[in-house]
Formats: structure tokens, C-alpha cells, sequence
């Protein structure tokens, strides 16, 4: 073997060596981790023209029903239950395993504040349930996942809502139908630069869950198929954690 292949031979080899050691390097770096902390948003936080403005109402589209498919209630006494065995969660962690979780409001008493929002989403649902029966209102909360901190200024995440739904006779307290139902009503939660410019719009996610809810109630007292939500499959992915 001449002197020129030898060394042909002896570069090629230190030259793999070092491809090898720089992908070693490579995968033995650490993530990038973010801080158990996060920064409030800043003062005075002023929106700019923000691609895909939010409109007034922040609602699903309606699905398409036949004219005559209409109810014929109207709405009386609201009741709303939070069991007593649903666990509450302050931890500021993107997913706390809990079944209650809202920081929508100030730190306090976390079932009565999403009872308050159930009954504004009703009240605001009454004036469009408009017909002739009377029903009562009973709502037994399942879930109501919202957002963190953390998840809100960052990836953004799911309002997960689960409800029972029973619609009783006012004067017999029986339940229309002899049963009630269970209402998946989610609601994709903003995060980031979109939840702030929602914010500074007044769709904060307490306003956009309210007016959420109002349309889970319209459809659920106005129509005979109820509530149609359009399942994604992170929601699925979410719900099985």
C-alpha cells in the first residue's frame, strides 16, 4: 500500500471519529426547561392587529337543524351541584390531575365560582328559550378542567366541561324523559399572545365559557338533538390522561 492511501486511510478514520463524537454531544444535551414561574402579563397590555380577529360572540356556528325541530320549553327554577368527592387543584403545573381547576377568578371557594358561571350562562340562555312548558334546571358538575397559569401564557390548552343535564317537571319533580344526560361541552383555551389580545378584547376565558355554556344551554333546551360538540383528538388525547 503506497503512502498516499495510508493517510487517505488515517483521515477518513479521524474524520468519522469526530462525526461521532459531535452527535454524542448532541444527543447528550439538556432540554431547554422553562421556569417554574412565569411572568404576569405586562401592564397596560395594549392589542394590535392580531390575524384572525375574535368575533363579538366567540361562538361555534349552530349546526344546521330542521325548522320544525324545535322544543317547546322555557326555562324555571335553576339548581346547580358540585359533589362533594370532585377534587380542587391550585397547582400551577400545565396539567394538574384534578377535576376542578379555574383560575378565572380570585383565589376562593373554586365549586361555588363555576356554579356562578353555570347559572349566568342559563340566565343569559333564558330569553332564547322561549316556549310554553316549564322546566327546571338541574345541573351535577362531573368536571370542569379549565387552564393554568403556567398552560394560559404559554402553549394554551382545552376547557374541559362535563355536566349532567335534568330537565324536571315543576310540579312532580320528575325527570322529563324519566332520565337526564351527560354533556361533554368543551371549549379550546387560548394561550399566549392569543390569550392576552383576547383579554384586552374582553373575551377573557370566564366570558368565553359563559358564552359558551349560554349556546350548550340554547341548543340542549330549544332542540331535540341537543348539544352537537365537534370532538378533536387532542380533546380525546386530553381526556385520557
Amino acid at each position: 500500500m503506497t503512502r498516499i492511501a495510508r493517510a487517505m486511510i488515517v483521515f477518513g478514520a479521524l474524520g468519522l471519529s469526530a462525526c461521532t463524537g459531535l452527535d454524542a454531544v448532541s444527543r447528550n444535551a439538556p432540554y431547554e426547561t422553562l421556569p417554574d414561574t412565569l411572568p404576569a402579563a405586562p401592564a397596560g397590555y395594549q392589542t394590535v392587529a392580531y390575524p384572525g380577529a375574535f368575533p363579538e360572540a366567540d361562538l361555534p356556528p349552530a349546526p344546521e337543524r330542521a325548522a320544525s325541530a324545535t322544543l317547546d320549553y322555557r326555562i324555571g327554577r335553576v339548581t346547580f351541584v358540585s359533589p362533594e368527592g370532585l377534587a380542587v387543584s391550585e397547582a400551577n403545573l400545565y396539567y394538574p390531575v384534578a377535576d376542578i381547576v379555574w383560575r378565572g377568578d380570585p383565589l376562593g371557594d373554586r365549586p361555588a365560582q363555576v356554579g356562578a358561571i353555570f347559572r349566568e350562562a342559563v340566565k343569559r340562555a333564558r330569553p332564547h328559550v322561549h316556549g310554553s312548558r316549564t322546566v327546571d334546571v338541574e345541573i351535577t358538575l362531573r368536571r370542569f378542567h379549565s387552564v393554568t397559569e403556567k398552560t394560559r401564557y404559554t402553549v394554551g390548552g382545552v376547557h374541559s366541561i362535563d355536566f349532567d343535564l335534568i330537565l324536571r317537571d315543576p310540579a312532580t319533580g320528575r325527570a322529563m324523559g324519566g332520565v337526564g344526560r351527560t354533556i361533554k361541552a368543551d371549549l379550546d383555551a387560548y394561550g399566549g399572545k392569543r390569550a392576552m389580545a383576547a383579554d384586552a378584547q374582553g373575551l377573557t376565558m370566564k366570558e368565553r365559557i359563559i358564552r359558551h355554556l349560554q349556546t350548550v344551554f340554547t341548543a340542549e333546551l330549544t332542540h331535540p338533538d341537543g348539544f352537537i360538540a365537534a370532538q378533536k383528538a387532542l380533546d380525546r388525547a386530553i381526556d385520557q390522561i
